[in-house]
């Protein structure tokens, strides 16, 4: 009898973990419905840069939102219309239900020397910290006083859950 239920027992255990388990899902910058080109301009908000129109991700999400210990891969490729020291990206919900700004990882990773025309690409890769309320964003910004446009480009992956 014992031993039957320490089997069930470490089975339930065994399932417990698998399902706790975090999943990755991927960003392609290319597959934004926001359009091709970000506009970063000056933040009315804050003293930084940011974009105008953030690159989103929603619709690839909507029935299965990231959780807190997911992965969020955020694959890059584009040019810039000029030299950008660095651009920094985040991943939120800027929602207006999630009042403007939520966090969905604590991270912001930047790209250094970007020179205008030049391709960009890469993967960051993301913890995330806060179930997104309404929507899943990459926000890009800079603290530098340029105004410029963010040309996106397909990075060769699949939007949505790995």
């Amino acid at each position: 009898m014992k031993k039957i239920f320490l089997a069930v027992l470490l089975t339930a255990f065994a399932a417990v973990a698998v399902s706790a388990q975090s999943k990755t899902y991927v960003i392609d910058l290319g597959d934004s419905t926001s359009g091709k080109t970000i506009s970063i301009v000056k933040n009315p908000y804050g003293p930084n840069y940011q974009n105008s129109n953030p690159a989103t991700f929603t619709k690839y999400f909507a029935g299965d939102m990231p959780s807190p210990g997911d992965i969020i891969e955020v694959h890059y490729k584009f040019t810039s219309n000029v030299d950008l020291p660095a651009l920094t990206m985040a991943v939120i919900d800027n929602s207006e239900s999630a009042k403007w700004w939520l966090a969905i990882s604590d991270q912001y990773e930047s790209i250094e020397n970007i020179k205008a025309g030049e391709v960009v690409e890469g993967v960051i890769v993301y913890k995330v910290v806060a179930k997104p309320v309404a929507a899943v964003t990459v926000q890009m910004m800079y603290d530098d006083k340029i105004v410029s446009k963010i040309t996106l480009q397909k990075a060769g992956v699949k939007t949505g859950r790995k």
